[in-house]
């Protein structure tokens, strides 16, 4: 079975796969983050699109898709978003290859939980000063 691309060593199907292809709900912010990155990794826009707290440019995502290959998450630090919480923090680095160049992203994603699910918050979320 394949390896998740989040990076937990779990197969797929029993890791991000189950909020991606089969629709469970992420049970906090950590679990949402790595299921987003999987999908940009498996280019799953739709899922991208649903987690979303404000309309994202499915433009921009899917173009970003077909240009990085996805290497590995680096999650660095976690701030509340467990499963009674309400928001939460997920410092993390993303590495990808892009135009024949190693790069990472390096950012701090906000989440809210509205109605019971957890949501990507990108008007709160942030690059931390080097």
């Amino acid at each position: 079975m394949p390896e998740c691309p989040c990076g937990s060593e779990k197969e797929y199907s029993g890791c991000c796969g189950r909020y991606i292809e089969k629709g469970l709900k992420a049970p906090t912010a950590e679990a949402l983050m790595r299921s987003r990155y999987s999908a940009y990794a498996k280019k799953r826009p739709e899922y991208l699109l649903e987690t979303a707290l404000h309309k994202a440019d499915r433009a921009s995502i899917e173009s970003w898709m077909q240009s990085a290959e996805f290497m590995r998450l680096e999650i660095l630090h976690c701030r509340k978003g467990k499963a009674l919480d309400k928001k939460g923090f997920v410092e993390f680095k993303a590495y990808y290859l892009e135009e024949e160049k190693e790069r990472v992203l390096h950012e701090v994603s906000a989440f809210v939980k509205h109605k019971g699910r957890w949501y990507y918050d990108q008007e709160n979320s942030f690059a931390p000063a080097s």
